[in-house]
């Protein structure tokens, strides 16, 4: 059992420091190649990968999605939250998205 927990621990640790090293200016950039005629297809499905990625860690602990929400609906929400604060792009892109979910999904209290 103890291993087991030291496991998921060290996966924990290397998910949080992979996911810091990328922020709102690199994720705004991989959304943006789905609107580019010419735009990569691999950096707009790392695009959605990320937003898909963070939408199954915190979906029922940080923010709560309603049953039927699809994939393109978290998409959008994301997209639209990153057009809208540029402020905020210098922050870690996981952060964003749970931002921008927390807003369109608060959980009930």
């Amino acid at each position: 059992m103890k291993q087991v927990l030291l496991a998921l621990a060290l996966t924990l640790n290397v998910s949080i420091a992979i996911a810091g090293f990328t922020d709102g200016n690199e994720l705004y950039q991989y959304m943006l190649e789905h609107e580019n005629p010419n735009g990569s297809e691999l950096k707009y499905g790392l695009f959605m990968g990320y937003v898909g990625g963070v939408v199954d860690v915190g979906d029922g602990f940080l923010f709560c999605t309603t049953s039927g929400v699809t994939r393109g609906q978290f998409i959008a929400i994301v997209a639209k939250y990153l057009k809208n604060n540029p402020e905020k792009w210098n922050m870690s892109a996981d952060s964003i998205v749970f931002y921008a979910m927390k807003e369109a999904f608060p959980c009930k209290k």
